[in-house]
């Protein structure tokens, strides 16, 4: 009867230990935003300068969380799931990528970057939305304007799309990534 209750308590004490050890945590993952690499070519110096940025995003994106909507007016913040970098640096490096792909008659160089903006064209963006809807769509609003070397602005506009985003968090940054080509693709057409 002795060993008996040795052996009870023996097995609820391991029982105990087994339940109380730590589990691992989950582990963050880290996403970035996908663009062509840059052309490897010499710069042009009599070529067209064009600084792009600077770039801003709404506040509820000003986070390193990736944020995912649920409805029009309800939003996730993921714990786990995080840009690779800050977003409005990766979204203005982007559009830097983007734009060097699809015009190699000017030169691009990022805003605070390579050279400021006096004596430049000056490309300015502003995102107003930029999330996405697992199993739904990804969507991009912006405002964007050019500005002239003297600083006033020759064309703006105004630009929303939106496109199918997958059930992951990976694809709807792919998708993410493709809404900014297109809206590399609609300014560069207003230049």
């Amino acid at each position: 009867m002795k060993q008996l209750r040795y052996i009870s308590v023996i097995i609820i004490v391991l029982l105990m230990t087994g339940c109380a050890a730590p589990k691992p945590s989950a582990e963050s993952e880290f996403y970035l935003l996908s663009a062509p690499s840059l052309p490897h070519r010499q710069i042009d110096l009599n070529s067209d300068l064009i600084v792009v940025g600077p770039v801003t995003v709404a506040d509820y994106l000003k986070r390193s969380s990736i944020v995912t909507s649920r409805s029009e007016n309800h939003y996730d913040i993921s714990k786990l799931d995080q840009w690779g970098g800050d977003l409005e640096g990766e979204i203005q490096l982007t559009l830097l990528k983007n734009l060097s792909s699809l015009s190699a008659d000017k030169t691009y160089v990022q805003y605070s970057g390579l050279a400021n903006s006096v004596g430049a064209y000056n490309l300015r963006v502003d995102i107003l939305r930029f999330d996405a809807r697992l199993g739904g769509e990804a969507r991009l609003e912006a405002a964007w304007a050019w500005m002239g070397k003297d600083q006033k602005a020759i064309s703006a506009g105004l630009f929303s799309k939106s496109s199918a985003a997958g059930s992951t968090i990976e694809q709807s940054v792919a998708a993410q990534s493709e809404l900014l080509k297109q809206l590399s693709q609609a300014v560069l057409t207003a230049f």
